[in-house]
């Protein structure tokens, strides 16, 4: 099947105009042509050197990613650089890279909305009455538990290594919001929403102050937890297409490591 066929799926389901205004220009198919014949795709979080390179290794047609492999302009391309030698793998191994970012964050059954699950939050909700760029975070509810043990919690769900929070130990918790990513941003939204405690990827120093100054919780784990969209996406796009072949990057991986 060609590229517009996968393409034009995703975007229904996932469409672009409810991305996040930094997204403008980034998401979508950022490299190769929707003309390009598809016999194998592969999923992966972010398109690092490696997970390039394994797409060449194994004649990738198409690379799906949640982070936009191209940011920032480019204003020169140094082959012997990594964004240079990315650039060169795709063009010469003909490898499409179609992304889809905030639009997938805030849709119905994407990256929020999966992480609610995995955590197992009870009657899960946007605080907004339809998906829109401002309906990143949802909302839900756990069985009551003291800080410290939901932190514990959140590192074992999500079998990460480090995790950090602020506020009170023993503070309990028993509505929670969460926002894959850096979405610390989500802070006081999480608080107008009667949210004890916000789980995020990613907390600056001084939201971490105003956490405490407010009396809510925040609970970081890391931007990684996102993988999650490639296991989601493959199976999606197994069930919708029978004939391609469709696998998760064995590079999807978090680049930081705990003590």
């Amino acid at each position: 099947m060609k590229t517009s066929e996968i393409v034009n799926y995703l975007v229904s389901k996932y469409p672009q105009n409810i991305a996040s205004d930094i997204d403008t220009g980034k998401i979508g198919l950022q490299f190769g042509s929707m003309n390009k014949e598809v016999k194998k795709v592969m999923i992966a979080l972010d398109g690092s050197l490696k997970v390039i390179e394994e797409a060449a290794e194994k004649n990738v047609d198409l690379i799906i990613l949640h982070h936009p492999l191209l940011f920032y302009p480019i204003i020169n391309l140094n082959y012997d650089s990594p964004l240079g030698r990315k650039l060169k793998l795709l063009l010469s191994n003909n490898i499409n890279v179609f992304s889809m970012h905030t639009n997938f964050d805030v849709a119905n059954g994407g990256m929020n909305e999966i992480l609610a699950n995995i955590l197992k939050l009870k009657n899960i909700r946007m605080v907004h009455s339809e998906v829109s760029k401002e309906s990143l975070i949802r909302v839900g509810e756990i069985e009551p538990l003291k800080l410290a043990d939901f932190a514990k919690k959140a590192s074992e769900v999500f079998s990460e290594n480090t995790v950090r929070y602020v506020g009170r130990a023993d503070k309990e918790i028993k509505t929670v919001g969460i926002v894959g990513g850096a979405g610390s941003s989500e802070l006081f939204t999480a608080l107008r929403n009667g949210c004890d405690c916000l789980i995020t990827g990613e907390v600056h120093h001084h939201q971490a102050y105003d956490a405490l100054e407010n009396g809510i919780a925040l609970v970081e784990v890391s931007h990684s937890v996102e993988r999650h969209f490639a296991s989601v996406v493959k199976e999606d796009l197994e069930n919708k297409f029978n004939n391609i072949n469709i696998f998760v990057s064995d590079n999807n991986i978090n680049p930081f490591n705990g003590i």
